[in-house]
């Protein structure tokens, strides 16, 4: 098959060294969990890590077994949820014991896993057990899993795919634990530290029909698409184009993201030749494409690796010769190399669509309009304009499946708009006064809402009827927020006080005071156990819910901080102020992180998104900007 090189070249800025690991690596194998990276030991390295993301920083995790020789082995992800995950580890060689190990790992960085963290269940590689706890050894004494490369499919997630020297693929079942299936691929090279993955969205395999999955290999000269039927359990291989540039090169590291596949480094056969170059496969488009930019120094056996929220790349360890392991750390942006210039019309329609459903912006205090915008965050093209409101819109409110929008006004009015239709479903009318901030409880059967006129009042958010209103005695109420559970309220107003009530009875339940003028802003953590407030005495405080005592104050703002708001992970706040800085404090520590500057006018509100990695704020500067957590640095300005 003819070779499809391309001329076309990309060029990216953001490749970046990070902190040194703690021993060199070589043949290392990663998995990402959340904002970590987990580091399975390399070549002839037992030790494993944890590597936290947002703070740059290792901890030791454990260490393989001493009767554990490793040489190219593999780990991958069998079980993740949202407290732990599970991995699978298994290689040797024909002349070495073979070892398949399972380890359940729970983070090493939070405090509340110390205790966990001790038992010998957690965070320590242990035998591979069948149902009846017999040990399972994925393999056969003659197997060569030097090198071997494997991911996980099928219909339940429950096939291990396996690759390996000399050019063998197999199907091992994680339910019946026995092998059941055996092909030899069709190539001339010998397949060994090669690039092996799933052609996938989301993580997901992809179905090329009702029963075909299908995957990807890359090894020297040799390039394969290989599709399973898991019905038929067999094969179908179909060659691929393999560039001149990296036809003779191996053990490079690489990363499958979208629709391309990502090489770095790798050397020769007789690694006379050591590249630092970065090369590019279109999976759409079957062609090759060569990146610009090169590593400062040429690498092999090094491993890439994406973060769980896919927006940057990492690639750890590697060798510069054969008796050189380095412990380099370098991070890729991925939006950097990433070309959006040939996506077709539709296919923007339908980012556009999905960043509307996740981002779940609140624009706040837009004061000089009387009209929500939304705008696509590449700044593509406007996609609505909401129009009803005759005064100033404070607040906007996505709903929890992104079809609903809860907008409040200075008007006096609470209004619901169905996105897809473009038009208002409900509205709510009872406030005597201009309304601050209006939210949807966790069940989205009620709203909240509070004003200047001093009250805070509960919707039936399908009839719009009022259900309750809370009297404060002292002040207009500047921000409200339901708990996680659904009980309660906490308010904040003009007097420095903060209120709970409870939900069902309108009772105030406890006061916590503390601040030295007006609270602007009140949060509940995401876990309901601590409530965020922000003021206009410059200072940003953590309280716990249920005593009502202070636990955290964090100053470094130089003027009134406008919101405080917690990462959904509940690790970091990030606050925004008068004095156009963004700031975000490390919760545990009590210390500031990192400071985003950008915005040239007061910043009014800002909002993490899921992935706990990007933050969205607007100012009176007139924009809205993107934050990358991580770097700190700007990724979009919509304006």
């Amino acid at each position: 098959m003819a070779n499809r090189n391309t001329s076309k070249y990309y060029y990216f800025n953001s490749l970046s060294n990070l902190k040194e690991l703690p021993i060199p690596l070589s043949q290392v194998q990663c998995v990402p969990y959340k904002h970590e990276i987990l580091i399975c030991g390399g070549k002839d390295e037992r030790a494993c890590y944890s590597y936290d993301t947002l703070k740059n920083e290792y901890k030791f995790i454990c260490e393989y077994p001493s009767d554990v020789k490793l040489d190219g082995h593999c780990v991958v992800k069998l079980v993740d949820n949202n407290s732990q995950i599970t991995l699978l580890s298994f290689g040797g060689s024909g002349y070495t014991n073979k070892h398949t190990l399972v380890m359940k790992y729970v983070s090493v960085w939070s405090g509340e896993n110390k205790e966990i963290e001790k038992s010998k269940i957690y965070n320590e590689w242990v035998p591979f057990t069948d149902n009846h706890n017999n040990s399972v050894i994925i393999g056969s004494n003659y197997d060569n899993y030097t090198g071997v490369r494997a991911v996980i499919g099928g219909s339940n997630n429950h096939l291990l795919f396996i690759t390996c020297f000399p050019c063998s693929i197999s199907v091992f079942d994680l339910n019946t634990f026995k092998f059941i299936k055996h092909d030899t691929l069709p190539t001339d090279n010998w397949i060994k530290f090669h690039c092996f993955v799933l052609k996938s969205e989301n993580g997901q395999m992809i179905k090329t029909n009702e029963q075909n999955y299908q995957m990807l290999l890359f090894c020297s000269k040799a390039g394969l698409s290989i599709e399973y039927n898991e019905d038929k359990n067999t094969f179908n291989f179909h060659k691929l184009p393999v560039c001149d540039n990296i036809a003779s090169l191996n053990e490079y590291a690489y990363v499958c993201i979208n629709d391309a596949v990502l090489f770095f480094g790798g050397h020769n056969r007789g690694k006379k030749i050591i590249s630092k170059a970065l090369h590019k496969y279109s999976i759409q488009e079957s062609a090759w494409v060569i990146l610009k930019n090169t590593f400062s120094i040429p690498l092999y056996n090094c491993f890439g690796i994406l973060n769980e929220s896919n927006t940057h790349m990492h690639i750890i360890g590697g060798n510069t010769s054969k008796d050189s392991v380095v412990s380099t750390h370098t991070k890729i942006d991925v939006n950097e190399w990433r070309d959006t210039s040939n996506l077709l019309k539709n296919e923007i329609i339908i980012a556009i669509q999905y960043w509307v459903r996740i981002l779940k912006i609140r624009l706040g205090w837009i004061n000089d309009f009387n009209r929500i915008i939304i705008k696509y965050i590449r700044g593509f093209e406007l996609l609505m304009t909401l129009q009803a409101h005759s005064n100033a819109v404070s607040s906007i409110r996505f709903s929890a499946d992104g079809c609903k929008i809860l907008s409040a006004s200075y008007d006096k009015t609470i209004r619901i708009w169905d996105v897809s239709s473009r038009k208002q479903l409900q509205i709510f009318i009872g406030h005597t006064d201009m309304i601050f901030s209006a939210k949807f409880s966790p069940d989205e059967l009620t709203i909240v809402s509070c004003s200047k006129d001093t009250t805070i009042r509960l919707w039936d958010a399908n009839t719009g009827i009022e259900l309750m209103q809370f009297k404060n005695d002292f002040d207009q109420i500047w921000d409200v927020d339901f708990s996680p559970d659904g009980n309660y309220i906490a308010s904040c107003s003009r007097n420095r006080i903060i209120k709970l009530w409870d939900v069902h009875s309108g009772i105030e339940i406890n006061r916590l005071s503390g601040h030295l003028r007006s609270i602007w802003s009140i949060q509940f953590s995401p876990d309901g156990k601590i409530i965020a407030s922000s003021s206009d005495d410059d200072t940003i405080c953590l309280w716990n819910a249920k005593s009502g005592e202070r636990v955290r104050l964090f100053k470094g703002h130089a003027s009134v901080v406008t919101r405080a708001r917690f990462s959904p992970n509940g690790r970091f706040i990030a606050s925004c102020s008068f004095d156009t800085s963004i700031r975000i404090w490390d919760i545990e520590t009590g210390k500031e992180w990192k400071i985003l500057r950008g915005h040239t006018n007061k910043v009014n509100d800002i909002k993490y998104l899921q992935d706990s990695q990007t933050i969205v704020s607007c100012s009176n500067d007139n924009t809205i900007q993107l934050w990358n957590v991580e770097s700190g640095k700007k990724l979009e300005k919509v304006t």
